[in-house]
């Protein structure tokens, strides 16, 4: 301490340049990385080579605090099947299908797999396959519009497509 001198105007000058720079590459950086996927739970309607997806929160029973949280809004929530579904927007994100997008789902009307396969998943990468799927399992045009889909994007294109057993029942 004894030894301290005041550093040079330059030096002082520099650091805070640096400083500068450091700041606004930071800020400049996207919050999310465009580089890693995102997944989305949501309703689906495809059109085309388009997905639009209506962004839902599943809640499950035990999760007692944040049904508590929503009750305190005024939402009136049944867990009858051990979930609740909190869809407070109906605003639309739209992502690009393509040929690489994979679709997974429960082939329970054994349109695909033989009969005796016992989880039934079937996956593809064939949009015909599983729009024929969509149409067959669901009466509602366009199909499975109140069913959750987990939807895996990245840089605005759909990786995979996820239907569940328990929120097709």
């Amino acid at each position: 301490m004894l030894n301290y001198k005041k550093p040079r105007f330059w030096v002082v000058v520099l650091a805070a340049i640096i400083a500068l720079a450091i700041g606004i590459g930071l800020l400049a950086n996207p919050s999310q990385n465009s580089y890693v996927p995102r997944i989305i739970t949501g309703y689906m309607v495809i059109e085309d080579d388009l997905l639009y997806i209506d962004e839902v929160e599943i809640i499950y029973r035990e999760d007692t605090e944040r049904l508590e949280e929503l009750e305190e809004l005024g939402e009136s929530i049944t867990t009858p099947s051990g979930y609740y579904i909190y869809n407070p927007n109906t605003d639309k994100q739209t992502y690009k299908l393509t040929k690489e997008t994979t679709y997974s789902f429960v082939d329970y009307s054994f349109l695909f797999l033989e009969d005796g396969v016992a989880d039934r998943l079937y996956t593809t990468t064939n949009i015909e396959e599983f729009m024929l799927h969509l149409n067959e399992s669901y009466s509602d045009s366009p199909p499975a519009q109140k069913v959750p889909f987990f939807i895996e994007v990245k840089d605005g294109k759909v990786i995979t497509i996820t239907e569940k057993i328990e929120f097709t029942i």
